[in-house]
């Protein structure tokens, strides 16, 4: 791990029991996998979500970073609405995934953006959420016609499971864009969506009016939020993984990961994001043509 020593502790504590999957489970996962998440954590704020005592017991959010935090883990500081300043961790080697594992970190989410660059996203996230009532043959179908959309526009976009019961469908920007033309890029898709299949689709912000359908969450297209990191493990049943599937998989039913299987995967197809990278994306050019094909709101 980077030749750094790093003390771990209570490995055979139970973290799924039901599954028989430990603590010691859950750090090796993640330095098994660091060749191909870290591309994804790298340069940009980390939000923990930490389970000290396994899935199916208490939780929190950590944007700070802890007390004791080794001096090789660098942080970036920012300003919080109430005039505090938070050090976001940056997670940018192997041992630093065993670090934030060894805290009992099931989820990590990094921002959209970087740190050198926080107000330009480098990706619009179209996050397909079913509400109570709506099926992941639901979400499939709405992916679908997301896909023929970015079709048309000549986007690519990249599909993962959220690892729960949704789908998160990635678009690379190019550097300069703004929160505000991916959101109102992913938006304007949500419309589309809307006017195409009424009955499964809603962009209401409230729960209770969600019921049956499937939410477009565009508002997570903002500064300082997050999303579940690619390859990041969930604190479900299973332990399931977010893990990339291809278009000619969403098209049928795509498998699902989890920690056990997850390094299978990649060793047989490899990191299906790492095309993204190094593509980036005029989301300028398709959010002028969404403009015209979408109706403006009524005041």
């Amino acid at each position: 791990m980077s030749g750094r020593e790093l003390v771990v502790t209570n490995l055979d504590k139970p973290f799924w029991p039901a599954d028989g999957l430990t603590k010691g489970d859950l750090i090796a996962y993640y330095v098994s996998v660091a060749p191909y998440l870290l591309p994804y954590l790298k340069g940009r704020p980390v939000v923990l979500t930490r389970y000290p005592h396994g899935f199916g017991d208490k939780w929190f959010y950590q944007k700070d970073a802890p007390d004791g935090l080794p001096d090789w883990i660098p942080t970036w500081p920012d300003g919080a609405g109430d005039g505090r300043v938070i050090r976001y961790m940056r997670l940018e080697e192997p041992a630093a995934l065993a670090y934030v594992a060894n805290l009992g970190t099931i989820e990590l989410h990094p921002w959209l953006s970087s740190c050198g660059t926080p107000d330009q996203p480098d990706w619009a996230v179209i996050d397909l959420d079913p509400a109570e009532g709506a099926t992941f043959d639901d979400v499939l179908v709405i992916a679908r016609l997301v896909r023929r959309i970015l079709d048309e526009l000549g986007v690519a976009g990249y599909p993962k499971l959220s690892g729960a019961t949704g789908i998160h469908i990635f678009c690379r920007a190019q550097p300069g864009t703004t929160y505000a033309e991916t959101a109102e890029f992913c938006e304007l898709i949500g419309r589309l969506l809307l006017q195409a299949y009424p009955e499964k689709v809603t962009l209401e912000r409230s729960v209770s009016r969600r019921k049956g359908k499937v939410y477009v969450d565009y508002l997570q297209n903002r500064r300082g939020q997050t999303i579940t990191s690619v390859y990041g493990v969930r604190p479900l049943p299973g332990a399931p993984v977010s893990a990339p599937v291809t278009w000619a998989e969403v098209e049928g039913q795509p498998p699902r990961f989890t920690m056990k299987t997850l390094p299978a995967r990649l060793s047989a197809v490899g990191d299906l994001f790492a095309p993204m990278l190094n593509a980036p994306q005029d989301l300028r050019g398709a959010l002028a043509r969404l403009r015209r094909w979408v109706p403006a709101k009524r005041s």
